[in-house]
């Protein structure tokens, strides 16, 4: 509590002196028992009192004059478009009779705690897509090594499919084989083997044919293989992309979780100022 003043104009003849010598940007103003003497504003903080104005119910200086306890409140940014910290501070002269008041404002820094809560929501949301894309990394990887899986499994049937290949091939070539010694026997028989050399011959036709399909079927299985290790191949890279990306999306994670603690304690420091 202010005490021991003279008189309110000889506080007021102090005040600017005051005011420049704070650390901090302050608006201050000065009342009698009823009214506002003097106002000196701030920069950045002005509440546009003006000497004459009366006191108000439920103003802090008044609530002040009355209970003689220095007051102070923290103002939102609701009523005069910015937060600040107000003190009201009864005024007594030398005999211990209160004769007015002094009231500060200080302006806290409510936009840097601003600034710190959407940093912290932003880092939130960040944090939370990220999370989103390091599991689908993660189950991207996992279906590409699985279907990785099935093309290699793919890849090993064909080439499995080549040796039945191979083994028809061997058939025919015996068949084609066996048809031509059956119409030479047909020959060496005469009129007698005619018969039979229709049946060779329909033989070796068979054959033929049977030849063609293999080499056609050889054919398709080497451009299936030739597919299959290409299919293998992207599979392998995509899976390699999705590991990488996911061991990323943590390390950008970790560093999202350390910025999101800088954050809070920026806030925590910003409402101490």
């Amino acid at each position: 509590m202010t005490k021991d003043i003279d008189s309110l104009d000889s506080l007021a003849a102090a005040i600017p002196l005051l005011k420049a010598a704070l650390p901090v940007e302050a608006s201050i103003a000065l009342c009698d028992m009823r009214q506002f003497t003097a106002y000196w504003p701030g920069e950045r903080i002005n509440l546009n009192i003006k000497p004459g104005q009366l006191l108000q119910e439920g103003e802090p200086l008044l609530l002040a004059l009355r209970s003689g306890r220095a007051l102070r409140a923290e103002v939102p940014a609701e009523y005069y478009g910015f937060a600040f910290t107000g003190t009201a501070t009864p005024v007594k002269d030398g005999n211990g009779r209160i004769i007015g008041g002094i009231a500060v404002q200080v302006r806290r820094h409510s936009e840097l705690i601003e600034i710190a809560d959407r940093i912290a929501e932003s880092l939130t949301q960040a944090g939370e897509q990220v999370a989103s894309i390091a599991a689908g990394s993660g189950g991207l990887s996992d279906a590409s090594n699985d279907l990785l899986g099935l093309s290699r499994q793919a890849e090993e049937n064909a080439y499995g499919a080549d040796g039945v290949v191979r083994m028809i091939k061997e058939v025919a070539d015996q068949t084609h084989l066996l048809g031509i010694n059956a119409a030479i026997e047909a020959a060496h028989a005469g009129e007698a083997g005619a018969g039979f050399g229709i049946v060779a011959s329909e033989i070796r036709k068979l054959s033929g044919q049977t030849v063609s399909s293999t080499n056609s079927i050889r054919g398709t299985l080497d451009a299936f293989k030739k597919l299959t290790a290409q299919m293998s191949g992207s599979i392998e890279r995509i899976a390699e992309t999705g590991q990488s990306q996911a061991a990323s999306t943590e390390e950008l994670s970790a560093m999202i979780r350390e910025i999101r603690e800088m954050s809070a304690k920026l806030n925590e420091f910003a409402k101490q100022l």
